[in-house]
């Protein structure tokens, strides 16, 4: 069974989607905004995702670049109406791989494309994020290395995947309370991220072996190299 990730904030829509791939064994899992969606990533393994375009260019822009920048790169199946002109920028279609169905649009169709993306993407995902000589299980919450295996806390792992998808980029206290903790723009406190990178930090060592993975970049963030 797959699980694809749909995001709308059409009843409609998510009634005609989660029937239609339900149908077929497909587990359905629905959001209602970017936020949501790249959040969940952090808990539940996907193999595809549904995205509808009425959630605004912005929106599907920021997922769309998410789900291809990271260490994963998910097939994309997008919900769009016919001769919307912003497509060709905000989503060039990676052929064999993603799909764009016109709305309106049935059941079949939709079933029809994401079956087509998880074949051109061999079905399934593993289950386990590989970064360098660590792997990051997203279902255990265990940590890898060379030299030993840690049990993250689910702050720490939701941190730990933020920071791989951003990885090589210096992300900000205030972004990883934000997209991490799910707090308001301005609301949080630094002293918190500072206390949870300290002790993913300290694991990190413990698995490595004494690396220090997690770099402090003075008065902007953290970045993961």
């Amino acid at each position: 069974m797959s699980c694809v990730l749909l995001v709308t904030r059409d009843p409609s829509t998510e009634t005609l989607v989660e029937r239609a791939l339900s149908a077929s064994g497909h587990e359905v899992i629905t959001v209602r905004s970017s936020d949501a969606a790249i959040r969940s990533l952090f808990n539940v393994r996907i193999d595809a995702a549904v995205v509808d375009s009425a959630i605004g260019e912005q929106e599907v822009k920021e997922f769309c670049d998410w789900l291809r920048g990271g260490n994963d790169s998910y097939p994309i199946v997008l919900l769009a109406p016919a001769g919307a002109r912003w497509l060709a920028d905000l989503f060039p279609v990676d052929p064999g791989r993603d799909e764009i169905v016109t709305k309106p649009c049935d059941g079949k169709e939709i079933r029809s494309a994401v079956e087509k993306t998880l074949d051109a993407a061999g079905g399934a995902r593993p289950a386990v994020i590989s970064i360098g000589n660590l792997a990051l299980d997203r279902n255990s919450h265990e940590l890898r290395g060379d030299s030993a295996t840690v049990q993250l806390t689910p702050t720490e792992f939701r941190l730990t995947c933020y920071l791989i998808q951003r990885r090589g980029s210096i992300v900000s206290a205030e972004e990883l309370l934000e997209k991490v903790w799910e707090f308001f723009p301005g609301t949080g406190s630094s002293e918190l991220v500072r206390s949870h990178v300290r002790n993913l930090r300290n694991k990190l060592r413990i698995v490595t072996g004494g690396a220090d993975l997690v770099q402090t970049v003075p008065r902007r963030g953290y970045r993961l190299p």
